[in-house]
């Protein structure tokens, strides 16, 4: 079985749903952010006037190619609920697109979690979660979709429409679970004529369908220790992402995301919110401090004397400090080595 994930904003709706009201959305064709999903180019191969327009009685009427755009997908794909997932937690650009540059946080899911209660249909039934394939010609050919009776039907047309999309979205690795938004207790059928419905629908979500979580690069302490404190004695995995800037992924493009276990919540929220960021290894980050005996001996001193001195003095009165090891923050008189939260990984 493929390990999910879920990339989500650091939007406040969304923390509270997520880990306080216990809600998560299925967010309906409308609403997605690519304007070409859901509206393919429909080809007829066969017969001429497919978009030839009419009139009637002094009424207009549509072309046969958008009075069965209409009928084959308006007039049903908003009555569905999209779950999007991927396989790929690592992707740089989808923790920019979908995790608010960095600032949001990633979700993986428990082995099966389709199959709790909270994620089953009104009548108990289990929706499964399907890989999407992505096409570089997104567009149906209306011949092939019509069987020996001369029609088409839902089911197939469906299960190509949700679970089809152009390449150019080919590096999300994306998987889908579909449920229909009957399974709502608000919702209901707009209309039977063209329409885009842009409402939020959130379905009850359990925090046992969780199986860890990995806090954004750039995410706020705040929202850190808000999800943190929430998912305490949950049994929740933590992660913190780090963004190694001078490594390139497989597309040649320059920094790449790494998650890092972590092992005291408590001092991860001393992190700053500048960014959880690293040069990448350096075999000078593996030897020991030098022991100098000035603050002139510094490489950077001479033009910063002044900043040097400041820091020297608010290490000295308790802020940071430095031991033989790597920088560590001291609160309540108890310090804490940030370096033993990310194991592994160079020191940042």
């Amino acid at each position: 079985m493929a390990t999910f994930f879920k990339y989500f904003s650091d939007d406040d709706n969304v923390l509270r749903g997520i880990f306080l009201d216990g809600r998560i959305r299925f967010t309906q064709p409308a609403a997605l952010n690519d304007p070409l999903e859901f509206n393919p180019v429909i080809r007829f191969r066969r017969g001429k006037g497919k978009y030839t327009r009419y009139v009637f009685d002094g009424i207009r009427f549509p072309d046969q190619h958008y009075w069965t755009y209409h009928q084959l997908i308006l007039s049903q794909v908003d009555n569905f609920g999209i779950l999007s997932l991927t396989t790929d937690p690592n992707n740089f650009d989808m923790w920019s697109r979908y995790a608010n540059g960095h600032q949001g946080f990633l979700v993986e899911f428990k082995d099966g979690f389709n199959e709790h209660p909270c994620m089953r249909g009104r009548n108990g039934e289990v929706y499964d979660i399907r890989h999407v394939d992505y096409t570089p010609d997104y567009a149906y050919d209306v011949e092939d979709l019509i069987d020996e009776h001369n029609e088409i039907h839902r089911d197939v047309f469906n299960a190509r429409m949700f679970f089809t999309k152009s390449a150019r979205w080919g590096n999300e690795s994306e998987w889908r679970m579909v449920r229909p938004l009957a399974d709502h207790r608000w919702w209901h059928p707009k209309t039977d004529f063209a329409h885009r419905d842009r409402e939020k629908y959130l379905f009850p979500f359990s925090l046992d369908c969780v199986q860890s979580v990995t806090f954004g690069a750039c995410m706020l302490p705040q929202n850190r220790r808000k999800i943190a404190d929430t998912c305490r004695g949950a049994g929740i995995q933590f992660f913190q992402a780090m963004i190694v800037k001078n490594v390139s992924d497989s597309g040649g493009h320059q920094g790449i995301v790494t998650r890092n276990p972590i092992t005291d919540v408590e001092a991860l929220h001393d992190l700053p919110d500048t960014g959880v960021m690293s040069d990448g290894w350096n075999d000078e980050m593996s030897k020991p401090p030098i022991e100098i005996q000035s603050l002139s001996e510094l490489p950077y001193y001479v033009g910063s004397e002044d900043r040097v001195q400041q820091y020297y003095q608010g290490a000295k009165s308790g802020g940071l400090t430095v031991n033989s090891a790597h920088f560590t923050r001291t609160s309540g008189g108890t310090s804490r080595a940030l370096q033993d939260d990310f194991e592994g990984q160079p020191s940042h």
